[in-house]
């Protein structure tokens, strides 16, 4: 069995990745360039499907098992559970936001930088309260048997970009991660 807190680690630092493509792209704006919204659709794209409905899910049923054996982490994972619901709220407005100008839409540049810098700058935070508190703690308080009670209880697919096979939608994608941020690509296990 993989070592869950080892694969989200490594998840984080992909979605790191898409996030600095999203920044880089939102940079274009201050540089008097037009950014490349087809790719941040496809970034949003997988961010609102990848983390939002198999990611997340996993580490709240983890943040509920450790709620059951240690109840003083009660505020920080009600506050990280919501903070999921946040982060896919404010995907899926930017996601609204990248589909309108897509398809020809006339979109504030305001509302798109403020969309996406409140969406990478919450993920970011997010995570790092992840990494420093309940990681550790879930490290310490779940063992092999929980996980893989766990691993029963939610639907693991692969990441389309990162899993090993590149969903075809998103083979573009993985070559701009590539080019632009420095990503070697290799599969999360």
């Amino acid at each position: 069995m993989t070592d869950p807190i080892a694969r989200w680690k490594a998840e984080h630092a992909n979605f790191s990745r898409l996030l600095d493509l999203m920044d880089a792209q939102i940079a274009l704006f201050h540089e008097g360039e037009r950014p490349d919204y087809e790719l941040m659709l496809d970034v949003m794209h997988y961010m609102t499907h990848y983390p939002d409905q198999y990611h997340h899910p996993h580490e709240d049923l983890a943040c509920q098992v450790l709620l059951e054996r240690e109840a003083a982490y009660r505020e920080a994972v009600e506050d990280l559970a919501g903070q999921h619901a946040r982060i896919a709220a404010s995907g899926t407005r930017l996601v609204q936001d990248l589909n309108a100008i897509v398809n020809g839409a006339l979109i504030a540049r305001a509302a798109v930088e403020t969309d996406s810098a409140a969406y990478t700058r919450t993920l970011r935070q997010h995570m790092q309260q992840e990494h420093e508190l309940i990681f550790p703690a879930l490290d310490r308080v779940l063992d092999t048997a929980d996980w893989a009670s766990l691993d029963t209880r939610i639907d693991l697919a692969a990441d389309p970009i990162f899993g090993g096979s590149v969903d075809k939608r998103y083979t573009a994608l993985q070559q701009r991660i590539a080019e632009q941020v420095g990503c070697d690509c290799t599969p999360v296990t």
